[in-house]
């Protein structure tokens, strides 16, 4: 299978890491956590991507595209087909204001996830995970820094894109995942040590590509999301494998912004 951008520039960076690899393995994270040592310098993380990304530039006819999908699939027992997916819509849904998702970014699946705009200068790339992933926070991260790039590239080089999308002063980053996902990779509010090495990380990430880093935690348990997909199904009558379009009547006030919990960011910038 053919590698994607980020595959492409993680497979040319050096994160060795002991036995592992700082990315994308669980292991090699928790090692980090640790120590605090990243491996690799922020700035050879940068040219990488830039590289990769010149050798395969952003096209398609809908870049940058500011739309709202509210549809996903359900299997037959009232489970998504695909978590992730149905917990971006129902977050998309349950905010008002200029949320997005699945914004083109660079042709064929690269997109953001989640796009929130803030002010006329300023715009937020989510990068979601849901309470199950093989994705550590640090893969996130690095995917969301390749998402800024991207988005830079197609303005600097004045690559065609919907029109919606202004060229936003600042970018700002966020890693939203529910708290489950962050437990699981050895992050609390709790622990003080793995937090503060974490956050130089952050720091030193976010004064190479000039932007704000954080990680955000959603308090929703996967049972609770599961019994509000389940009822909906049952209310709406499906009974086997297919699309479900969700709208502001479905919302779940706990994906509702204010009620996000900030767990580490860089400092502001």
């Amino acid at each position: 299978m053919e590698k994607n951008i980020l595959q492409k520039a993680i497979s040319s960076l050096n994160v060795k890491k002991g036995k592992y690899r700082l990315i994308p393995h669980k292991e090699g994270w928790l090692k980090f956590l640790e120590d605090g040592d990243l491996v690799f310098k922020p700035s050879e993380l940068r040219q990488i991507i830039e590289k990769v990304i010149n050798e395969f530039p952003p096209g398609g006819n809908k870049l940058l595209y500011l739309r709202n999908r509210c549809n996903f699939t359900v299997t037959a027992e009232y489970k998504a087909y695909r978590p992730e997916e149905a917990l971006e819509r129902f977050i998309t849904i349950s905010n008002s204001g200029k949320f997005y998702n699945q914004v083109p970014i660079g042709g064929k699946k690269e997109s953001i996830d989640i796009g929130i705009e803030e002010s006329e200068s300023r715009f937020v790339f989510v990068e979601l995970k849901p309470w199950s992933s093989t994705n550590s926070p640090l893969y996130a991260i690095v995917e969301s820094l390749k998402n800024l790039i991207l988005y830079r590239i197609i303005h600097r080089n004045n690559i065609t894109h919907d029109k919606n999308c202004k060229h936003y002063k600042h970018i700002d980053l966020i890693i939203l995942a529910p708290s489950f996902y962050y437990q699981d990779y050895g992050l609390t509010e709790t622990a003080q040590k793995e937090i503060s090495n974490v956050k130089k990380a952050l720091n030193d990430l976010s004064s190479e590509f000039e932007t704000n880093i954080s990680l955000v935690s959603l308090e929703l348990k996967e049972q609770d999301f599961m019994n509000k997909l389940k009822s909906i199904c049952e209310e709406r009558k499906i009974d086997r494998q297919q699309p479900i379009y969700i709208s502001e009547l479905d919302a779940i006030p706990e994906l509702a912004r204010d009620k996000w919990e900030l767990l580490v960011e860089s400092d502001k910038k």
